[in-house]
């Protein structure tokens, strides 16, 4: 079901729905208040806002009073279709919802301060503590530092739990996190965990951390506070399946990827919420394998204005292809820095056979599409020193991270680029705010990027059909309207 058909239907009568009330470590904000169905909603507060979850076990009726003075509010995302209300004395709002598609409530335009509220549908089969195989954390604060997760393992948060903590599991069959409860990364870190991303880390600063697994599962808990590292790691996995996650990261850091799909075949993400700085989604290739059969879909996705692009794919693709990449049902919400949609190849792979489908933009500053083939700090050629990857950098230009190059070095370059080919945009809609530009860019005619289709591309409701009319930038490449 799309996004846009789960939460418009508002209904007059309301089903209880509890709301999940965890021991927070954060503290009450002192700028909101919540109702759900006349009854308290906790929300924890973090630097940007605030945040809840609640069981929705049918249509809400949620209120939320301010402790400032409020004249406009956007609720998000758009397909949602909630509609909001101002209170007379200006100090609240209300609105009806269903489903469980997780919500931003804005005031006043002010990103600095929103009140994130994340449903959940109701559990089935959830275990309970003493079922065999199941680390089981129950309501109520828990310092439980690294939770290292075996074969056939499961680890189960459950709702009104807070866990301070991450989880690694490396080499297993059917390890799973699952549960309603919230796993915080506040205490992640210290000695021992230095190498923020890639191979070196080993998982140790990664809220959770999957290496070489066989079918594993992600399951309805939400991630808060990850800092300076990638949030979901998973790298050299098959069948991994992620659904009804949400992640949080109020850290402003450069590096906090929200899920990183790395050398994995196999991997569906869906019904998923991502607010971070940096790459909401990405796929990647730092094993340089075969990366096939990746399909993301039904998501709300915020990138913050730190680095960073909202789907991405790359900028490390090392040699061997990536392909069959599926994003679809999507809806972007805000990318404050980089690209609504991205492929950025910065090694020798094909990247090819990929789709963006049915994607909603809302809010845009820079780029909408970027399909770029690049020399970049990322690749396997870059510098060996970082003070020679921090002079070539090319600050301030449309690619974070491109090096440069003098035109006689430009052959030796051109030896380790790839190919960006046979890449099908369906349905993208920028439903809110300006047209970005886009960039479509080979490395030369030898690396180009080719047969890019782009069908049914709108801007506010009205068809786009030539590259000029969207704004396109266009070197080595094949583009196609329809």
């Amino acid at each position: 079901m799309k996004l846009i058909k789960a939460l418009c239907v508002v209904a007059f009568g309301f089903a209880a729905a509890a709301p999940s009330r965890a021991a927070s470590p954060a503290s009450a904000p002192a700028d909101f208040e919540a109702r759900l169905n006349g009854r308290p909603l906790e929300l924890h507060d973090f630097p940007q806002g605030a945040f809840g979850l609640f069981e929705a076990a049918g249509a809400a009726e949620v209120e939320i009073r301010t402790g400032f003075d409020v004249r406009w509010v956007n609720v998000r995302p758009r397909s949602a279709g909630v509609t909001p209300a101002i209170g007379g004395d200006h100090h609240g709002v209300r609105f009806r919802a269903a489903g469980t598609v997780p919500l931003t409530v804005e005031f006043n335009g002010d990103l600095s301060r929103v009140v994130h509220l994340f449903p959940y549908a109701p559990e089935r089969d959830a275990p309970g503590p003493g079922t065999p195989h199941v680390r089981y954390f129950g309501p109520g604060l828990h310092e439980a530092g690294l939770i290292e997760l075996g074969d056939g393992e499961t680890l189960y948060l459950a709702p009104g739990s807070w866990v301070k903590g991450n989880v690694r599991s490396i080499g297993t069959r059917g390890a799973a996190i699952c549960g309603r409860g919230i796993l915080d990364g506040s205490v992640v870190g210290g000695p021992g965990a230095a190498g923020v991303v890639g191979p070196g880390s080993n998982g140790l600063r990664n809220m959770v951390y999957l290496e070489g697994t066989e079918g594993a599962r992600i399951e309805g808990i939400t991630i808060f506070n990850c800092h300076g590292a990638w949030t979901v790691y998973m790298t050299g996995t098959t069948g991994t399946r992620v659904d009804g996650v949400r992640i949080l990261n109020p850290s402003v850091n450069y590096g906090d990827d929200g899920i990183d799909i790395v050398s994995s075949s196999h991997v569906l993400v869906e019904n998923i919420f991502v607010r971070t700085n940096d790459d909401c989604v990405v796929v990647k290739n730092l094993g340089d394998v075969d990366t096939h059969d990746i399909t993301v879909r039904r998501a709300v996705l915020w990138n913050m204005p730190t680095g960073g692009n909202g789907l991405e794919i790359g900028f490390e693709t090392r040699n061997r292809p990536i392909h069959g990449v599926r994003f679809e049902d999507i809806d972007i919400i805000h990318v404050e820095r980089g690209s609504a949609i991205s492929i950025h190849n910065g090694d020798a792979a094909a990247v090819e056979d990929v789709a963006f489908d049915d994607i909603r933009v809302e809010d845009a500053r820079r780029k909408l599409i970027d399909f770029a083939v690049v020399y970049a700090q990322y690749g396997a050629d870059r510098p060996a020193t970082d003070e020679e990857n921090s002079r070539r950098l090319d600050r301030g230009g449309a690619w974070d991270g491109l090096l440069s190059y003098t035109p006689e070095e430009k052959p030796e370059r051109a030896r380790f680029r790839g190919h960006i080919r046979d890449v099908r945009v369906t349905n993208l809609h920028v439903v809110e705010g300006a047209l970005p530009y886009s960039v479509l860019a080979g490395f030369d005619r030898e690396h180009a990027v080719e047969n890019v289709v782009i069908e049914g591309l709108q801007y506010l409701g009205r068809p786009i059909r030539s590259a000029a009319e969207a704004g396109f930038s266009i070197e080595n490449a094949v583009i196609e309207f329809r």
